[in-house]
């Protein structure tokens, strides 16, 4: 088994073939430096395998602390790693809810979208009060819009019912009027 420094050496190699076996090994080393070279690695290479074994091992290393450096990706200009720390931070799930919470309050309605796809497709337990939350109280039609779609699929409470109504009476929007309806169907309610 290589040492940690050389395998974040062999990270910034010219050898696509050697980035890899590293990025792989350094699954087993769940320390900030091997997770902030990970990430770092995640969002600058262009190799899509070394790519996809940072993704794996990130997820293996599993930590809080890879939720929050995963976080800062969110912002990248390259949709596949947005994807890829969205995946990271689904995965992490309860260990990652104080940093998606966060996310959830960014000042970017983009990122907010990404945090409440995170939320439905993810592995959180408070994921309802969560989306209830962000139906009542965010700003963007869009966010809200998902925020409903998700809780149409994951919830069923009189509490997500109401909060599903009550974002209808926020907004005036077609799209919005459709994912609220869609909703409440998947509840069973008519």
């Amino acid at each position: 088994m290589r040492d940690l420094k050389e395998l974040l050496g062999l990270l910034e190699s010219r050898d696509a073939a050697e980035r890899l076996r590293a990025a792989e090994e350094l699954g087993d080393y769940p320390t900030f430096e091997a997770v902030s070279g990970l990430v770092s690695r995640l969002a600058s290479d262009e190799c899509r395998a070394v790519q996809e074994a940072c993704l794996v091992s990130l997820c293996r290393i599993g930590t809080a602390e890879v939720g929050e450096e995963a976080a800062r990706l969110l912002r990248s200009s390259n949709a596949y790693v947005r994807n890829a720390a969205a995946e990271i931070l689904q995965e992490l799930g309860d260990k990652a809810e104080h940093v998606v919470r966060a996310l959830l309050c960014d000042p970017d309605p983009d990122v907010r979208l990404l945090a409440v796809r995170v939320v439905g497709e993810g592995h959180f337990s408070g994921a309802l009060p969560l989306l209830r939350e962000v139906v009542l109280r965010d700003p963007d039609v869009n966010v809200v819009g998902s925020a409903v779609e998700y809780l149409g699929e994951l919830g069923g409470s009189s509490q997500d019912r109401e909060a599903i109504c009550q974002a209808r009476s926020r907004f005036s929007s077609p799209y919005l009027d459709f994912a609220v309806e869609t909703a409440l169907s998947k509840m069973g309610v008519n």
